[in-house]
């Protein structure tokens, strides 16, 4: 029975509906932060403890709200109940609220993985949801009123246990990362490292090599005021093989990161990042661990759990919905796993369509006086191609009237199958839409760089401008990556260091992604990392197969190598500064066999495809195979990369395909006139 001030106590109302908000709180915190604790790989009682008291902290305050607003919209309903059955009015919907949060997230894994929420599928998903999550609230709540008065007491005392607590260890947590990259006597006169890795950014789309259409502004003049490199070549035409070896200056078959698959990890190697913990240094004595901040600022096509950010004390993954999450700190990364920062970070970065540049030059802004290592990796030209709407109207045809507004990867996808065809107005309008996103990651590398300049220490940073591996736009029938063409290997790299570095000093000999690691070494004045990590048959894992470009840059040599390697899942090429073959490892039943033994001819009725020859100083665009021509040649080279397969420590054949690899030697079998490819054809995607 209700009482006569009930009926006019806001008050009441007010503060049922808090402790129904610090309780749903410390449920859902502890709920949320279990899943967390477990992804993130939380280790110690005192850390679980910590960070589930955290979790109840963050989460109390986000509930409260929400419950206090319900309790202002319900409280015309409950002005003639009690506290505790306000409370429990209250407390039902914000639990069931809460709980479908959960459950509409850790649902999207096995529930239309990769829709947006917006989609009529996803959506269908919730209403189903959230009435099931709404009747679980209200039965727990049901429950919870009928267990004694103890276990509620105890329950109710928790909360301020858990903000006490939580409070505490978030504080504790974020006091030892502010020591990193802080100057002293070993650092002071080393200079910055900063990388953008531009993902599928063809060397050929921007002015300084020779593009006059699209606008580079800012890369252009980094390679006025810099080296640029007229031939620098990946080792992999794919995303995490090529990050792989920018980081150890290892090829794939050596670092282990070889297949372009979702759930590949790179092993453990010792990166550049890592590196620099415990570097010698030439002068004499070791850089120790917290000498240089070592931060990534990633999109997320790349991930920490990828294993290639190995030694970086902190790391930014848009993609993931991770803000700047600090290694050091268990509270930053067990905070990144939870619901609530996830759906934070992502709503933020809608509001953006430069997400990483924006937390790199914040980071700049406010830390830029630390001695660190950064790398930004941009992905503006890489799929989807869609650029702000300034440069669509720059680049665009504005009068294309074609079903191409934006070009993606299953679009890609459904080429390649056969299930469209892109008319020449088509694929205008997609070259296009690139060369927008091309000038969109000029202009995200000039709004960091800018934040260097404004705190005064550009001039002390080697500045590296790269790709992870260039891009296909139809020139030979195919699309985006994963292809042994030039527009796939050849990439931009461009290198400033003011007053160190020689002047628009352009450099024609070839170079290799892996040659980043040694290089960056000399120029800063560290011994290269090498290990001696053999396994039981003697294969060496540990050794550097890069080398250092300063005697290049300097003047000091023409070259520092003959020739280039590179492969796929299907392929392998090698190329001198005149020549390029391309071979095949897969027979017609999608077996791969070993180069090891073979002779030229031998190749040539194994494998699934024939093996091609292009003569690259009179084209370039390898629009003729000359392997018949040229047979000498081609042997000569065949011979040389067989000798670089036979030093890997990585065997071919103990690579298992992946389903990227199979697709692509189906395709590359229907061109030569197989029905289907071998086995069962993939089953189309949505086209344009």
């Amino acid at each position: 029975m209700s009482t006569p001030g009930a009926r006019l106590g806001l008050a009441t109302t007010l503060r049922a509906a808090l402790n129904a908000g610090l309780l749903v709180g410390l449920v859902v915190g502890i709920a949320d932060g279990l899943g967390a604790g477990l992804r993130t790989g939380t280790e110690g009682l005192v850390t679980w403890l910590g960070c589930l008291a955290a979790a109840a902290l963050i989460y109390g305050l986000v509930w409260s709200a929400v419950a206090l607003l319900f309790g202002l919209a319900l409280h015309a309903r409950l002005r003639e109940r009690d506290l505790g059955q306000r409370f429990a009015a209250v407390c039902a919907p914000v639990l069931g609220l809460g709980l479908f949060t959960e459950l509409y997230w850790w649902t999207r894994p096995f529930l239309f993985y990769g829709l947006p929420a917006t989609d009529p599928k996803r959506l269908a998903v919730a209403l189903l949801l959230l009435p099931a999550a709404l009747a679980l609230g209200y039965a727990l709540v049901h429950l919870g009123r009928r267990l004694p008065n103890a276990l509620r007491w105890a329950g109710a005392a928790l909360v301020p246990v858990a903000w006490l607590g939580g409070g505490a260890f978030i504080v504790h947590s974020s006091r030892e990362a502010a020591e990193f990259g802080k100057l002293n006597e070993r650092t002071r006169e080393l200079p910055n490292v900063l990388l953008f890795v531009c993902d599928a950014m063809r060397a050929d789309k921007l002015g300084c090599y020779g593009d006059e259409r699209v606008q580079t502004p800012r890369m252009d003049q980094l390679a006025r005021e810099g080296v640029l490199f007229e031939r620098a070549l990946v080792q992999a035409p794919f995303t995490g093989s090529s990050f792989g070896s920018y980081f150890t200056g290892k090829y794939p078959r050596r670092h282990g990161f070889v297949k372009m698959a979702a759930d590949t990890r790179m092993a453990p190697n010792i990166t550049l990042a890592s590196h620099l913990k415990s570097a010698a240094l030439l002068r004499g004595g070791r850089l120790e661990p917290t000498d240089y901040q070592c931060i990534t600022f990633m999109t997320g096509a790349i991930s920490q759990a990828s294993g290639l950010a190995r030694g970086f004390d902190a790391y930014f993954e848009a993609f993931m919905g991770h803000d700047l999450v600090d290694v050091q700190n268990p509270w930053s990364v067990f905070r990144s796993e939870l619901v609530l920062s996830i759906f934070k970070a992502k709503l933020e970065q809608r509001l953006t369509s430069t997400p990483v540049a924006d937390e790199a030059a914040r980071w700049f802004a406010e830390h830029g006086d630390k001695r660190f290592f950064a790398m930004v990796h941009l992905f503006s030209t890489h799929t989807p191609y869609d650029p702000p709407q300034d440069l669509r109207d720059l680049y665009c045809d504005p009068t294309y009237d074609g079903p191409v507004r934006v070009f993606r990867s299953d679009h890609a996808h459904a080429i390649h199958r056969g299930h469209a065809t892109p008319s020449e107005a088509d694929k205008r309008q997609i070259a296009d839409l690139y060369a927008g996103g091309v000038t969109h990651t000029d202009r995200q590398i000039a709004q960091v760089l800018a934040a260097l300049e404004a705190r005064g220490v550009l001039d002390d940073t080697i500045v590296i401008v790269t790709a992870d591996h260039g891009e296909e736009l139809g020139e030979h029938g195919v699309w985006e990556h994963n292809h042994m063409f030039q527009s796939n290997l050849r990439v931009p790299l461009i290198v400033s260091w003011p007053n160190r570095l020689p002047f628009g000093r352009r450099v024609s000999a070839l170079v290799e992604s892996i040659d980043l690691v040694p290089t960056v070494c000399e120029w800063i004045g560290l011994a290269p990392p090498f290990e001696e990590r053999l396994d039981d048959q003697g294969r060496n894992y540990g050794a550097l197969d890069g080398l250092s470009l300063a005697p290049l840059v300097e003047g000091r040599v023409d070259s520092v190598r003959e020739f280039s390697f590179a492969e796929n899942g299907v392929e392998m090429s090698v190329q001198d500064l005149e020549w390029k073959l391309v071979v095949p490892f897969v027979d017609q039943q999608m077996n791969v066999f070993s180069l090891q033994g073979r002779s030229f001819e031998s190749l040539e009725s194994l494998a699934s495809s024939k093996p091609r020859l292009f003569h690259l100083a009179s084209d370039p665009g390898e629009l003729h195979d000359v392997v018949e021509r040229e047979r000498p040649v081609a042997e000569r080279l065949f011979a040389e990369l067989q000798g670089w397969d036979a030093s890997m420590p990585i065997p071919r054949i103990e690579i298992v395909l992946s389903d990227r690899d199979r697709e692509e030697h189906a395709r590359r079998l229907r061109e030569l006139g197989y029905a289907d490819g071998i086995g069962r054809d993939v089953a189309p995607s949505k086209g344009k």
